[in-house]
């Protein structure tokens, strides 16, 4: 039990309030932590240091602390509990510092005074640490305990942090304990600046704090019979600073600064024990100093809006502070011109303001109006305690919305004829995904098409979609979609494809009027490659935004290659897996998530469900006052038996005839979807009820507009369907996940990004997570961390082969204090049956799928269990 009983392996410094040479050093430490505890120890820390931070006087004082926390594993969880005191359980667990309860005390042994090797942990922490001022030691207990002395200790009790920080009080700042006991007076003035044998006016040690008006000693201890104490004719108010009878274990002749104290009961720091700890902390504090960061404000290229409603865009004034007091800024003119304060002209920061941590902003919005347009204005702003006064400068300009162009790459292979899992070809499939990916394009973006086999044909030229549902190019290549030309036929040449794609992005580029913003190939495929030339030799000639999508299991699939090929150009590989019945629109779904990645448009919800006959359903989904567009999609295979509307946050129900009215937007019903897409507010004239809040899909399945082709496929009266919504939003989330091998027990790296107008949203006001569906069917929860600008999480692929889908999802709060939900979906995979890398590529036999690199060895092993020998 010491040293040996574990490992230090390393320093974070967790508060960085500047140099160690010129703050003041808080170490902590950890005891009774095995390896696989760290993650709690780390919390634990966090959370001491939470109510620390807020706790007078260290919140006017937080920027002249330093924290550091050493990571510290133990051999045991826990500490020694001995049975020497009543209620000790007799656990001896082998921890680094040897923590320990029932130490000793006046003669005994006191249950909840919990001690450490202090002379080990005083080396370590200053191993760490050079400079350290207090070292403290967190140990792995819930049961209440704590000790000062040279080294502080707490437990992890529910009172961890006032244990923690009393115990500072004695180490650090010399403070006795306030609180009464059985023992004796001293015979001499104790050192302790907070208790005093003296309750005369005149020369009690902090007599500069008491009023002329306190009595003194302020109150007696009734219960003292032996004490000199005079009581006042009037009991003074337990709020004012006097001799109050009653500390240092002590009932009798011991005075107290106040009623109550930290030192005596967790309330807060009288003014005596403020006033020390003030004055041994003053000399770290940093100089104040305000620093102007943007010396101009430029709403620069903002785009048109959706449905004719602008973009609202904001930016930040901002000012790098430095401060131990609180400061208020504050707009005393403007902001002129089309600009508007969003969040108001007035923001507080402090006390206790440090670089980086809490830059100080006041927002400003502008709204887009039409292409060329342009704004110009300016704003003044005064910080009321120093009188610095700045005038910022502001300008805008409007243009319009970005393009892309987007050529999907299909497979139409023989094997494209098979099953899907759910009864409906695998061609069927793609038709019904594709064609609604060419329905949910934006007017101004381009579809191109091209379709392979081992024949590779450009189907279509990259053309403006046009008008929603009439316009020329969208009729056209869903028409192609749906012709004789994508009847399955032939083998696999994906690489040859890809080229192809990628020429029909460089003619469409060169034959618009307009340079396209965004160039994306989409490719799906049911297979590997089999077919020269193959994707290894063509991906460095791809420079397009790539998406792919693996329709089936990821051991049919060029899982390796497409994954290298996507993730090199911005793009991500999606494996659909066997679709199941409950899954029948998982394709459409992923095509739609790769339309908005590449139209930058955002994921909110995606849900499914049923409905039955005569029911009424309200799905909900946050809209935020970042977003500037919508698109509301229901996916069924009867989208005209569903009576849709849209629900506002007000309640108001949205409609298309109201959307044609208003002008913002409009409804589409096709085959197999139909939505809703608008402009926000879709109500200009009433934007706060419908604009940012919750909203609601609303389906009704009404018996009058069923016909035979319903009850032919749903006698059961219920009716499948999936919403997925999307918005177009100054709030980004970006997903994905990676992974260098792909054997059973890799680990995938999963990654998010969050942003809010520019402006990282951290741990403070959002949570990252990702649900994950292994292959043996089980759900399972993983947290992302946020470190530095993004979030990220280790996940090992332990559940064997197969395909591990991933949701990864956001949740939080914008700026204004609206909530938001985001996410996206990544595939992982694990499988033994991948072709390797580098490895000979050997045409097969026309119609034949060939076989994976591990065929061989397989056969030989099956061979030898039977007694034969393997074929050579």
């Amino acid at each position: 039990m010491s040293s040996s009983d574990g490992s230090v392996l390393g320093v974070t410094k967790i508060v960085d309030h500047g140099p160690d040479t010129s703050r003041w050093n808080l170490v902590v430490l950890g005891d009774g932590y095995e390896a696989g505890e760290l993650g709690q120890y780390h919390t634990d820390v966090q959370a001491f240091v939470d109510v620390m931070r807020v706790t007078p006087p260290f919140d006017n004082l937080w920027s002249a602390i330093n924290v550091h926390r050493v990571d510290v594993t133990s051999t045991d969880s826990g500490a020694d509990d001995p049975t020497t005191c009543a209620g000790g359980t007799g656990a001896t667990p082998a921890t680094y510092f040897d923590s320990t309860f029932c130490s000793a005390w006046g003669g005994g042994n006191l249950d909840r005074l919990l001690t450490c090797d202090s002379t080990l942990a005083q080396t370590e922490a200053k191993a760490q640490v050079p400079l350290v001022h207090q070292a403290v030691v967190v140990v792995n207990s819930s049961k209440y305990g704590g000790s000062g002395g040279d080294i502080a200790t707490f437990s992890t009790h529910a009172q961890a942090a006032e244990i923690a920080i009393h115990e500072i009080g004695h180490s650090a700042f010399g403070l006795a304990d306030e609180y009464e006991g059985s023992g004796s007076a001293p015979a001499t003035e104790p050192d302790e600046p907070n208790v005093t044998l003296d309750a005369n006016r005149a020369t009690n040690k902090w007599r500069h704090l008491v009023l002329a008006t306190t009595p003194m000693p302020t109150r007696c201890n009734a219960a003292c019979t032996t004490s000199s104490c005079t009581p006042p004719a009037t009991p003074a108010a337990t709020t004012l600073t006097g001799a109050w009878e009653g500390g240092q274990y002590t009932s009798c002749d011991v005075y107290r600064p106040a009623f109550a104290c930290y030192m005596r009961d967790y309330s807060p720091f009288c003014e005596v024990c403020t006033e020390v700890i003030r004055a041994a902390l003053n000399m770290y504090l940093p100089a104040e100093s305000i620093t102007l960061t943007t010396s101009s404000i430029d709403f620069r290229d903002i785009p048109e809006g959706i449905g004719g409603t602008g973009v609202t865009t904001w930016r930040a004034v901002r000012w790098e502070v430095i401060t131990s007091r609180s400061l208020t800024f504050r707009v005393v003119t403007g902001p002129t011109g089309p600009f508007t304060l969003p969040q108001g002209g007035t923001v507080t920061v402090g006390p206790g303001a440090y670089l980086p941590s809490a830059p100080v902003r006041i927002w400003l919005a502008y709204t887009s109006a039409s292409a060329g347009s342009t704004a110009s204005g300016s704003v003044t702003v005064r910080c009321d305690e120093t009188g610095q006064q700045w005038t910022v400068p502001i300008t805008a300009n409007t243009v319009a919305r970005k393009t892309a162009e987007a050529v999907l790459v299909l497979d139409r292979s023989g094997s494209m004829d098979e099953d899907a899992g759910d009864g409906t070809k695998k061609i069927d499939k793609l038709r019904e995904a594709a064609t609604i990916f060419v329905e949910a394009m934006l007017p101004g973006d381009g579809i191109g098409l091209v379709r392979f086999s081992n024949n590779i044909h450009r189907l279509k030229d990259v053309q403006d979609v046009g008008a929603p549902v009439s316009g020329a190019g969208r009729v056209d290549a869903i028409a192609k979609i749906a012709g004789s030309q994508m009847n399955p036929a032939g083998r696999t040449a994906i690489g040859g494809a890809l080229q192809e794609g990628a020429a029909a992005l460089a003619d469409g580029q060169a034959g618009a009027a307009t340079p396209y913003d965004v160039e994306a190939l989409v490719v799906l495929t049911d297979g590997q490659e089999n077919e020269a030339p193959f994707i290894d030799d063509v991906a460095g000639s791809i420079t397009a935004h790539t998406f792919a999508i693996g329709l089936g299991l990821p051991y049919n699939i060029d899982v390796d290659k497409l994954n290298r090929l996507t993730q090199s150009n911005n793009g991500y590989l999606l494996v659909t897996g066997t679709l199941t019945p409950d899954q029948r629109r998982l394709l459409t779904k992923y095509f739609l998530q790769v339309l908005a990645g590449i139209t930058n448009a955002q994921v909110v919800l995606d849900p499914g469900g049923d409905i039955g006959v005569g029911e009424e359903q309200l799905i909900p989904f946050s809209i935020t006052e970042a977003d500037y567009g919508m698109d509301a999609i229901v996916l069924t295979d009867l989208p005209g038996a569903l009576t849709y509307e849209l629900e506002a946050p007000d309640g108001t129900r949205i409609d298309p005839a109201m959307l044609g009215a208003l002008g913002t937007g409009l409804r589409v019903d096709r085959d197999a979807v139909s939505y809703y897409r608008a402009g926000l507010p879709v109500d200009p004239g009433n934007p706060r009820g419908t604009h940012g809040g919750t909203w609601h899909v609303v389906l009704r399945l009404d018996r009058e507009r069923l016909g035979d082709a319903f009850w032919r496929k749903h006698p059961e009266g219920r009716l499948p369907y999936d919403v997925v919504v999307h918005s177009w939003s100054s709030l980004l989330f970006r997903a994905s996940a990676r992974q260098d091998t792909l054997e059973p027990g890799a680990e995938v790296r999963l990654f998010a990004t969050l942003t809010e107008y520019d402006v990282v949203v951290g741990a403070d006001r959002s949570t990252v997570w990702a649900d994950v569906l292994r292959p043996d069917g089980h759900l399972e929860q993983v947290d992302l961390s946020f470190v530095g600008p993004g979030w990220s999480a280790a996940y090992s692929l332990e559940a064997g082969t197969g395909l591990y889908r991933i949701r990864v999802r956001a949740s939080g709060s914008t700026f204004a204090g609206e909530l938001f939900t985001r996410e996206q979906t990544v595939t992982a995979h694990a499988a033994t049956g991948y072709e390797r890398p580098g490895e000979e590529e050997r045409p097969e036999k026309e119609g034949r799928r060939p076989k994976p690199w591990w065929w061989g060895r397989l056969l030989a092993r099956r061979l030898l269990r039977r007694g034969d020998r393997p074929v050579r």
